[in-house]
């Protein structure tokens, strides 16, 4: 069953085409990690698959979105409301649905004790540091059960235990509670322990290829030969569609 098809999918602006992939297929409940050069168009393909691309892109070719109706995207800017509550920036997308139940208050406030939020549902986000605001951000998107979860550079601007713990939350989430996922990552290690499946993309913005990651269901998957070796495996990859 695919949940994503690209079939001679082209984005571009004017002359400029930003992204060309012939043909690629997602399965469902599978994380993917895209990684590539910087400008060979990642954050525009999860543009297009949440089908927020600016009225200046012109697309061509077939992309379909099984699930274009239940796709959340979590942006690097976080997308937090400063005059809400922690809590409040969580409930947010019930309230827009105009659809608040006493049961999404209470998976909300299990999603933040998950995230180590618990203290902080009445704190506003200014207050928060930006790991804190990351961890709202993510419990935000995982309260609208959507069928597919995109994630631009979700923890880039972290400290490097912060990032790696924030890591550790999603991947046992997810595995407690699997979606489907796209998450884009300038980090070769990052790709290596979040993705399943990792789409490497070229400079020109085609499809390089698609890895398998053997290391990625392994207990402490950091600590072990086979992480090492894709990480390896990857660094090379990523060397030569720089070229």
């Amino acid at each position: 069953m695919a949940l994503i098809c690209f079939d001679h999918f082209k984005i571009q602006y004017a002359a400029k085409i930003v992204l060309a992939i012939d043909s690629l297929t997602l399965s469902p409940e599978k994380i993917y990690a895209v990684i590539g050069p910087s400008g060979c168009g990642k954050t525009t393909m999860l543009y297009a698959l949440s089908g927020l691309l600016p009225n200046a892109a012109k697309a061509s070719g077939t992309l379909r979105n099984e699930v274009i109706d239940a796709t959340h995207i979590v942006l690097q800017d976080f997308g937090l409301l400063p005059w809400k509550t922690v809590l409040e920036n969580v409930m947010l997308p019930m309230v827009l649905k105009n659809s608040i139940s006493e049961q999404d208050e209470q998976a909300a406030r299990s999603l933040l004790k998950w995230f180590k939020l618990d203290d902080y549902e009445k704190t506003y986000p200014m207050t928060l540091s930006g790991g804190q605001k990351q961890r709202v951000a993510l419990a935000r998107a995982w309260l609208t059960s959507p069928k597919l979860l995109l994630m631009d550079e979700p923890f880039s601007a972290l400290d490097a235990i912060t990032r790696e713990t924030l890591q550790d939350e999603v991947k046992n989430l997810y595995l407690q509670s699997p979606k489907s996922v796209v998450i884009v990552t300038h980090s070769i290690e990052e790709a290596a322990f979040l993705g399943e499946s990792i789409i490497i993309l070229s400079a020109d913005g085609t499809l390089s290829e698609v890895v398998e990651n053997p290391s990625f269901a392994l207990p402490n998957a950091r600590s072990t030969a086979d992480f090492y070796t894709m990480c390896y495996e990857l660094r090379k990859r990523m060397k030569a569609v720089h070229l």
